[in-house]
């Protein structure tokens, strides 16, 4: 029986790669092809296939092409190593996966709180948060630790300076100190809420509102604080885009 040779589309396909990619791994030395004498087109024998298979594993892998360019030289105990060290590279990889896909659970469950806050308004909550601390922007360790985890980014609003908004952070201590802490003496009650702050301009917030439905529902507003839940544009006709934070009006 003739040997079955393959064409390039047909070859490309059954490797799950495009033709390019094809002729770019052969040009680089990485395959082979044989050549239609009638036409000159590439073809491809069953082993061709088997072979660039393992190329095609490779680089889904992420091996670079760069260090596959001898690997028609490498011995049986030189193909084990470069496995070797490519299974340490895929479990690298699986690990760093692994805390994107908790950031993205933490992600969406922040998200599905913010609008769960938008539709219940103010009610009764006590913080959920035990401290803030001062930010000590001189401190270089502070800043990767809110990069990655940006939910301790906090925010204190006095309620006898509603236009200015302090950032703070929650539950993590600095060396500037403790600007407020749930359990200190006359904490008082509180209000949990959506706190929206302008991101282009800090000091522009909702607080006031928020402050004055507090004292329409009997409570003395003393502060607002507030956790980083995202930064969104808000629904509606006149949307615009703000920081949202879990927030409590304390009383």
């Amino acid at each position: 029986m003739e040997p079955v040779l393959y064409d390039i589309k047909d070859a490309a396909r059954y490797l799950g790669v495009a033709p390019s990619t094809l002729r770019y791994w052969e040009r680089e030395g990485l395959v082979r092809a044989g050549r239609n004498r009638g036409n000159d087109y590439r073809q491809y024998a069953l082993h061709d296939l088997i072979d660039a298979s393992e190329i095609a594993f490779y680089r889904r892998l992420g091996v670079p092409v760069r260090e596959l360019a001898g690997y028609r030289t490498l011995s049986a105990r030189d193909l084990d190593d470069a496995l070797d060290r490519t299974a340490r590279d895929v479990e690298q990889r699986i690990a760093e996966l692994e805390a994107m896909r908790a950031r993205l659970a933490r992600q969406r469950a922040l998200n599905a709180r913010a609008e769960e806050l938008e539709a219940a308004g103010m009610r009764p909550g006590a913080p959920g948060i035990a401290r803030l601390d001062a930010i000590d922007y001189a401190d270089p360790a502070l800043w990767p630790l809110l990069v990655d985890e940006p939910w301790r980014f906090a925010v204190l609003v006095d309620a006898a300076d509603p236009g200015t908004v302090f950032e703070v952070v929650a539950d993590t201590p600095t060396r500037a100190g403790a600007v407020w802490e749930r359990d200190a003496p006359g904490a008082g009650e509180g209000r949990e809420c959506l706190l929206l702050v302008d991101p282009d301009d800090p000091n522009r917030s909702n607080a006031p509102a928020l402050f004055a439905e507090a004292a329409r529902q009997g409570l003395e507003p003393r502060l607002a604080v507030g956790t980083y839940l995202l930064t969104a544009v808000e629904e509606g006709p006149h949307a615009a885009r703000w920081d949202y934070y879990r927030a409590w009006v304390l009383g």
